[in-house]
């Protein structure tokens, strides 16, 4: 039966081919569907994720990292005496407007890191490094910003919200949910840069000593602050990740892609299956003439559908691979966990065994002496 299987698979190549096709598409368009919701959700942690934080201190209301909120800067002093803490320092994340040597204006975001840990500076660095943010006014960019800033140059000076900053390092990879241009610099520089007023600020960022209790350490700030929010890292990229799925609907628009990706899959599988069990009809009713069961003949079109799921599976995967590597940039950053691509596969497997029962239920009907007569 395997080998009438696959004779009759190969001896109609067009099918073969559209059925092929239709796996491929299906497992390209869910992974790159899926991969793209996880990059633009990684692209909403992003501060969160590449920051060294074992906790972050927040305002209330706050539910993005992006849109802080000020809160009190002497917070820091009552988290400091706590003998779990190693270092709590201050952060800020504000709006800026730069204004571009063309009379362009561009909004962007400042990010302020304590001078002497760095914690939460940039990352990446093709040009310039954290040490070189230090200096007086000292603010990096980011390459994909580049365009939007007017192409700054290492030594030049930019302006936002009136002041003065010299371009000091250049980066590569950091670019927000709403693509705005991340500028980061030490904590008095974007202090001044927003015009945060005195004594507060907009995070605070804690670090433990070394094999203490986060979960202790958080509930302990909680109940000293209780005014504050303590989140987690993970805990507060969720917020931030929710927040914009919410807000803009994106979940339900890749959702939709994603499940019309798998009703192509099933439909042209399906149909293809469909249409080479049609043209063998009268071979199946030799073989149901001759003895053969209805589980041989399921065995029949079962073995086309692995086969075929098979190989559109390997050249899908494949498209997908190069896709993600060499198509991938960071407005549009497509994200492939281990773990969708296998339950891309094992969904795709699925369809096409479903896909299947729909030649089957035709030719379980045949009446061998029928087909073989006429």
């Amino acid at each position: 039966m395997i080998s009438f299987a696959i004779k009759t698979l190969l001896s109609n190549r067009s099918k073969l081919f559209t059925g092929v096709a239709g796996v491929i598409f299906s497992l390209v368009l869910v992974n790159i569907q899926g991969g793209l919701y996880l990059g633009l959700m990684k692209k909403a942690s992003l501060l969160v994720d590449h920051n060294d934080a074992d906790l972050w201190v927040t305002h209330k209301l706050v539910e993005n990292v992006d849109l802080a909120r000020e809160i009190p800067e002497s917070w820091q002093q009552r988290i400091r005496g706590l003998p779990t803490v190693q270092k709590a320092v201050p952060y800020i994340v504000g709006k800026g407007t730069a204004s571009l040597n063309s009379g362009h204006m561009e909004d962007v975001w400042v990010i302020g890191s304590d001078p002497d840990s760095m914690l939460g500076s940039a990352w990446g660095f093709v040009a310039g490094s954290r040490a070189d943010l230090r200096r007086p006014y000292g603010v990096s960019f980011d390459e994909v910003d580049s365009e939007k800033l007017g192409h700054p140059q290492i030594g030049e000076w930019l302006e936002v919200n009136g002041q003065r900053t010299r371009v000091v390092a250049r980066t590569n990879g950091i670019t927000g949910f709403i693509t705005m241009p991340y500028l980061f610099t030490t904590y008095n520089t974007a202090r001044n840069l927003v015009r945060m007023p005195s004594g507060l600020t907009s995070f605070i960022l804690v670090k433990l000593r070394p094999g203490k209790d986060r979960v202790a350490l958080q509930q302990l700030i909680q109940q000293r602050i209780p005014d504050a929010c303590v989140y987690l890292p993970e805990e507060f990229a969720s917020i931030s990740q929710r927040y914009w799925m919410k807000r803009t609907g994106i979940g339900i628009s890749f959702g939709a892609a994603t499940l019309l990706g798998l009703l192509v899959g099933l439909t042209v599988v399906g149909q293809s299956l469909y249409a080479m069990a049609i043209d063998h009809l009268k071979d199946y009713a030799t073989l149901k003439a001759i003895g053969a069961r209805d589980s041989d003949v399921c065995s029949v079109i079962l073995t086309q559908t692995i086969w075929i799921a098979t190989v559109g599976t390997f050249l899908g995967m494949l498209v997908v691979y190069l896709i993600a590597n060499f198509w991938n940039s960071p407005l549009a950053p497509v994200y492939i966990r281990p773990l969708l691509a296998a339950a891309s596969v094992v969904v795709m497997f699925a369809i096409c065994i479903v896909a299947a029962f729909v030649p089957y239920l035709r030719i379980r009907k045949i009446d061998p002496v029928t087909v073989l007569i006429g």
